[in-house]
Parts: C-alpha cells; structure tokens; sequence
C-alpha cells in the first residue's frame, strides 16, 4: 500500500501494479523489496530521468526496508511464535536446498518442520529453543535448555570415550579413537 501511494504521488505509471507486485514479493523474505525495486525504479528513470528515479530507490528502501528489516520480523516472530533468526537461518537452508522456491516458501516450510519437531519426544525440546517464546514460557525453556544439554553431555561422553579394537585387526595394533 505503502509503495502504490508512493509510486502514484511521484506519477510514476502502473503504481497499483507495481504495488502488487511489491506486496507478493514482500513475501520472499530479504531480498524480495529489491526485486520489486527494479520494474518501478527502471520506469521512472526513463520517464523522468536519474533524479526521480533516484528519489523511488530511496523511497522503496525506507518504505520496504523499513518495513522488512523491522516491523515484519517482530510481527512474524509474535504472531508465528518463532524467532526472526531461525526465518533468517530458515531462509538460507530452505534456499540451498531447493533454490529460489526455497528461498520463498522458506517460512512457512520451516513452520512445518517445527511443528513436525513438537510432536515428537526427542526432537520437542530443540523445537522450543527454536520458538519465540516469552516470559510466560520462560520455565519451559529454562526446562528445554536443561533438556537440550543432558543431551549434549551424554552424547559427548559417549563419542569421546576411548575404544580399542584388537581382535577386527589381524596384525595385533591396538588403535585408540577419541572424537571431539
């Protein structure tokens, strides 16, 4: 909304559209806005030259970059009760592994997969760390954390305990293995 009232005071042309277009990028977390940047920016520079088309890229950062950098990820994190570092880490992972798809459908495939991990015992804990989680819930990840880290330690003192292996090798050597 924020875009077309913008776009349309400049009189930059199709602001309704390039408000649209705007709106569904807003949904590819990060680099969206500057998507939507580029059909409205390379409009008003060859209607109304480098000046203008200056005052929409510093428009578009204000309004977008304002609006993605801030108001959004506290609004997704309250709402979707999940941490803006775990959409920002969700959007890495989610677009390595299926490319530009990944990359937009990054929030709510990392939902499902949170949601996925809360309904299983051994995987409950980490998804609560994982959850935004506020001071009513602050015993819970005080418990998750304890959890998390009992873990930890009995993981590490399982691959770091020494083994010795003689019989599996014919010559007699004794091999020591520590993993840390």
């Amino acid at each position: 909304m924020g875009n077309t009232v913008f776009l349309w005071a400049l009189g930059v042309d199709y602001a309704i559209l390039w408000g649209i277009l705007a709106w569904f990028m807003g949904y590819v977390p990060s680099i969206g806005f500057i998507i939507a940047l580029i059909p409205p920016l390379l409009l008003a520079w060859a209607q109304y030259g480098v000046t203008k088309a200056l005052i929409v890229l510093v428009g578009y950062i204000l309004i977008n970059g304002g609006v993605q950098n801030f108001i959004q990820p506290k609004i997704m994190g309250q709402g979707l009760k999940i941490s803006p570092v775990v959409i920002f880490v969700g959007l890495f992972f989610w677009g390595f592994l299926l490319g530009g798809i990944g990359a937009m459908m990054a929030v709510p495939l990392t939902l499902l997969m949170l949601t996925l991990m809360e309904n299983f015992e051994a995987t409950h804990s980490v998804a609560i760390l994982m959850r935004y989680t506020s001071e009513e819930k602050k015993e819970e990840k005080k418990e998750a954390v304890r959890h998390v880290k009992r873990l930890w330690n009995k993981s590490k003192s399982e691959f770091s305990s020494t083994v010795e292996e003689d019989d599996a090798n014919p010559s007699g050597a004794k091999y020591i293995y520590h993993y840390r």
